[in-house]
């Protein structure tokens, strides 16, 4: 099974501290890849993050309000082996 993890993109060199806003699947939910999985604020706007892949959701490693750095891994999606 390969795991792809979701991290707090980087959308420019001022922007190091994201706030997540909303989780929008749970952990143990199927997704495809491309649906939403997280709401994070960043010094711009709300930005939903979208799965990287197919597959199991995993847990969240942040809770609602948390602040999270550029990079941060957020969950991860569980893909099954084809």
């Amino acid at each position: 099974m390969a795991r792809v993890e979701l991290k707090v993109p980087s959308y420019g060199m001022a922007d190091t501290e994201s706030v997540v806003v909303a989780w929008l699947c749970e952990p143990g939910d199927l997704v495809h890849e491309g649906d939403p999985v997280v709401a994070i604020d960043t010094a711009k706007a709300e930005v939903t993050l979208e799965s990287p892949a197919a597959g199991v959701v995993g847990p969240r490693l942040f809770d609602v309000d948390a602040e999270v750095g550029t990079g941060s891994v957020l969950t991860w999606v569980d893909q099954e082996n084809e």
